[in-house]
């Protein structure tokens, strides 16, 4: 056995008896998106951003435009900055929650 493959071996024996379950892999969650509008379809429905089309569902999307998180997908307009986080549930990629500035 490598000395690289030992210590690793080790270290992560130590941290599964102290309970540690996961390895931190950054600060951005798997599923964050950010960037400007490029474009919009279906009255807010779907939008362009990063050249990648995302679902704004009606039920399960919260949307929040200006601090607002009230906001109906209609009011998304081309240029806004945004960020938020997706899931894969639909064709393309749905946002759970997207925050418009």
């Amino acid at each position: 056995m490598k000395l690289s493959t030992a210590l690793f071996t080790s270290a992560l024996a130590i941290g599964l008896a102290f309970g540690f379950t996961a390895l931190p892999t950054g600060t951005a969650e798997a599923g964050e998106v950010k960037g400007k509008i490029e474009s919009t379809k279906k009255e807010g429905r779907q939008i362009k951003i990063g050249g990648k089309t995302y679902f704004i569902s009606g039920s399960r999307t919260n949307v929040c435009i200006k601090g607002t998180c009230d906001a109906d997908r209609a009011e998304l307009k081309v240029g806004m900055s945004c960020k938020g986080n997706t899931s894969g549930k639909k064709k393309g990629m749905e946002f759970k929650k997207v925050s418009c500035k």
